[in-house]
């Protein structure tokens, strides 16, 4: 059986390998924001789920509803994974979105 492995996971395996932060970040990799906006949505669903686990076509939905794919977010953490000062900052910004969207209504799925 083969098991896919969480985005989370593969984002932190892409950081380790990721480009340094001199490096030109390639045209195909997604901004900031759009990677940020896209992980706070899938947060929010994660959280929203009893077993914290986004059904397959929920996170398709979500990952469309911001034209990127599973491939663009690794493009992203492989283009800015070294750079650790980014990364956190980042990270922290998702954080911070997810605690402000805590309070909110969730956001119904997709049809």
């Amino acid at each position: 059986m083969i098991r896919r492995m969480p985005t989370a996971v593969l984002l932190l395996l892409a950081a380790a390998c990721g480009g340094g932060a001199d490096e030109e970040v390639p045209a195909d990799v997604i901004d900031r924001e759009t990677f940020i906006a896209t992980y706070v949505d899938l947060r929010r669903a994660t959280i929203e789920t009893p077993e914290f686990r986004i059904p397959a076509e929920r996170r398709e939905q979500i990952l469309a509803s911001h034209g990127v794919d599973e491939a663009g977010l690794l493009r992203f953490a492989d283009a800015h994974g070294r750079d650790l000062d980014y990364m956190n900052e980042l990270w922290t910004e998702v954080a911070s979105r997810v605690e402000q969207r805590e309070a909110a209504p969730p956001t119904p799925p997709m049809r």
